[in-house]
């Protein structure tokens, strides 16, 4: 759905943005005078992407034969594009995960990605993993269709924060893969991807990256009238039925209100390998917000009900076992801001949410309940944003956390803990010529404190973070970006104090209380020409964590192979017996993609899109680390005229088999991608409603990801149609 941009009380900084233009503006043909030289084109392909690319030609091998012909043919469809020198204008966004006034992606050297608009509405799926599982340096755990979180560059689980307007989504989704992240994708207004540490603004939890959702819930300005949005689809390679809406409104100029909600639900879904047996799910959630807006200030509040039911894919060995797992979770979140708000400082930001969370797994229809998740959280964080001192501009600080975790059952492999952290932060920023640099630092006190019965001591940690980052506009178009950041990692509760079966991964899992921090020293350089015709960027990262934290096959009894034990963790069994280990460990890859305005004019607009991008983890001896992505490369065309949008797209994953022990490979494939969507109008004025047709992977491939524990069971979609209508009022 397309929803209008916040209209914020304090200024935001924005950047030049070529990748998300609505592209509505493009729905009514204008007038033949009124035609502009120069159409925005280069920046509308990755609108309706689904960040699927298209690859030329299957490269499950290295035979010189397939690059020579991909390398030929993509270097003939650009050649028109190289000519052109038209140039692309562009729409502005703002980072909102960063603090006010420091939003400019303009001048951030580390690698952050935006999604919005048409551009989020191509990609928006079951879940905030599978959602963003084709953006660049992203992937996901893909447990099954519900089950899905994302993994940057090689890194996921406690080490990838997912956020939503600010604060931790406050699930368990960390504990296990099996577990969803309680964030509704189709209530998203804009997904913010920071690829690489994010440590120094929101903690030791977001080492490896950070994903912001934001759901515009708590309404940030007064809407100058009333307006609403639905959508429905349904899809055919799992019979999934949706219905999504939302409406926004205001009062007496001092009140804004906010309404949205979303049910769907979906079967069994089809796989080139056959149907996916016990991988349905359903859910639905409601959430009301309201703002109040008095002088140089706002307070709002949101008050959301989540419900779900999803199912585990079954084990083939196991046809009579069928689990599936129950959700439900009440959130309340708090935003305030104040202009002004003491000598010195021009602005004051405050965000807090409470979350109380429950999920019960059960084995199968009719059975007991087993094992019961409760989680009871408490988190806020206040920013203070000061005027210029010199030439520094900046924000400081601080942010707590409060959280009651507990499991009871036959499958509670965790011990119940509370927790309570506190951390202080200050990040500045300044510019000098065409020079912009940024430094910062954070420290973080956490103290957990198992429950007395579980034979584990309290354990409290004290960690720091330091960043900085330079960005250099070498010309008008062209930059150059280097960050670097120290920082350190608390351990999870469940890397601390985990005791027991865990059967959603085939594992008996022993904690380890006496693990130290993980300290991540961390290197990005980027490049990118950010205007025209032709714009391009490319990432390359170093990730150097000492003392990783892992989970390793332990042997026990010294036989020199891994041991497999019962629930009891007592041998023999059929559960892999696991503990926590450290070791140091490398990642290191590159991420790159190219846009290319290909055809402009009164006969339509056709743009270009390639990319790729390649991950590596290894530990200090030269092992390979489990479950990395292989790599991927890809491109897509998209065609727009008037009304009419259609698009074509494909991406190569390559075959991974660099595996580590008890590890298998897994093959190469190929998604070819294709949609259609027409605009129209629902009241007068321009076109605001469209209705689109999906088909997704058209050569019904057998496609697995390489970074799920269930890929062997549970291959990735087959074909599949989509058919849906966003109506806006």
């Amino acid at each position: 759905m397309h929803y209008p941009a916040p209209r914020l009380s304090h200024k935001r900084l924005t950047r030049i943005q070529p990748k998300h233009i609505s592209i509505q503006q493009h729905l009514i043909p204008p007038e033949p005078s009124a035609l502009p030289r120069s159409i925005p084109t280069a920046s509308n392909i990755i609108l309706l992407l689904p960040l699927q690319g298209f690859a030329l030609c299957d490269f499950h091998g290295d035979s010189s034969m397939n690059n020579l012909f991909i390398s030929t043919v993509v270097f003939t469809l650009l050649s028109p594009a190289v000519l052109a020198e038209e140039t692309t204008q562009f729409d502005t966004l703002t980072v909102t995960a960063r603090p006010p006034d420091m939003g400019s992606l303009e001048h951030i050297a580390q690698p952050i990605d935006i999604l919005s608009d048409e551009a989020l509405d191509q990609v928006k799926a079951a879940s905030i993993g599978e959602t963003l599982a084709n953006e660049l340096g992203v992937t996901d755990t893909a447990f099954g269709q519900y089950s899905s979180r994302p993994i940057i560059r090689g890194l996921g689980g406690p080490r990838v924060l997912v956020l939503q307007n600010g604060i931790s989504s406050m699930d368990v989704s960390t504990i296990s893969v099996d577990h969803a992240v309680t964030i509704e994708p189709f209530q998203a207004q804009q997904i913010e991807i920071f690829r690489g540490p994010a440590t120094l603004l929101y903690g030791s939890g977001a080492s490896g990256g950070l994903v912001n959702v934001v759901t515009g819930r708590i309404p940030e300005y007064i809407p100058e009238s009333f307006s609403a949005s639905a959508e429905t689809r349904i899809n055919s390679v799992n019979q999934e039925k949706l219905f999504a809406f939302r409406a926004d409104g205001g009062a007496d100029d001092v009140l804004a209100l906010h309404i949205d909600g979303t049910i769907r639900d979906a079967n069994n879904y089809d796989s080139a390998d056959g149907k996916i047996l016990n991988s349905a799910y359903d859910n639905n959630d409601i959430n009301l917000g309201a703002s109040w807006f008095i002088g140089r200030g706002f307070a709002g509040f949101s008050f959301g009900r989540f419900n779900s039911t999803h199912e585990i894919p079954l084990d083939p060995d196991d046809p009579d076992e069928l689990p599936f797992i129950e959700t439900t979770q009440n959130r309340v979140e708090f935003t305030g801001g104040l202009d002004d708000p003491l000598p010195g400082f021009s602005s004051l930001r405050l965000r807090a949410a409470h979350n109380d969370y429950e999920h019960i797994e059960f084995e199968g229809p009719g059975e007991p309940p087993g094992t019961t998740f409760i989680n009871d959280e408490w988190e806020g964080r206040l920013e203070l944003q000061h005027y210029l001192i010199g030439n520094w501009n900046g924000s400081l600080g601080t942010q707590f956390n409060l959280r009651s975790l507990a499991a009871a059952g036959d499958e509670a492999f965790i011990v119940p803990v509370k927790s309570h952290g506190l951390a202080v932060f200050l990040l500045e920023e300044t510019d000098i010529a065409n020079w912009h640099f940024e430094l910062g630092g954070r420290f973080e006190h956490k103290k957990y404190e198992p429950t007395a019965s579980s034979g584990f001591s309290s354990v409290d940690h004290g960690v720091y973070s330091v960043a900085g980052g330079a960005h250099w506009h070498f010309t008008d178009d062209h930059s150059l970006g280097l960050s670097i950041s120290r920082g350190q990692r608390i351990p999870s509760e469940e890397e601390l104090f985990a005791d027991g079966p865990h059967l959603a991964t085939g594992t008996f899992e022993i904690g380890n209380p006496d693990l130290g921090a993980e300290t991540s020293n961390n290197i990005n350089l980027s490049m990118k020409k950010e205007t025209g015709r032709l714009s391009w960027g490319v990432n390359f990262f170093v990730n150097y964590i000492e003392d990783f934290i892992f989970l390793s096959e332990f042997d026990r009894d010294g036989d020199g192979a891994p041991d497999f034990v019962d629930d009891d963790g007592v041998a023999p069994g059929d559960l892999l017996l696991t503990r926590i280990e450290q070791d140091n460990a490398l990642f290191y890859g590159i991420e790159a993609e190219a846009i290319f305005g290909l055809i402009q004019g009164a006969n339509g607009n056709l743009d270009l899109r390639v990319f790729g991008d390649y991950v590596r983890g290894k530990r200090d001896g030269g092992d390979d680390l489990p479950r990395i992505s292989p790599p991927r490369l890809g491109a897509g065309l998209l065609y727009n005229k008037a009304a009419w949008t259609a698009n074509l797209d494909v991406i190569n994953v390559f075959a991974q088999e660099d595996v580590t022990r008890l590890e298998t490979g897994t093959g190469g494939h190929v998604l070819l991608n294709a949609g259609i969507g027409y605009g129209f109008r629902t009241v007068a004025g321009a076109i605001d409603s469209s209705v689109f047709l999906r088909a997704n992977n058209l050569l019904d491939e057998e496609a697995r990801r390489h970074t799920s524990f269930l890929k062997d069971r549970a291959p990735l979609p087959g074909r599949s149609l989509m058919l849906g209508i966003e109506l806006n009022y």
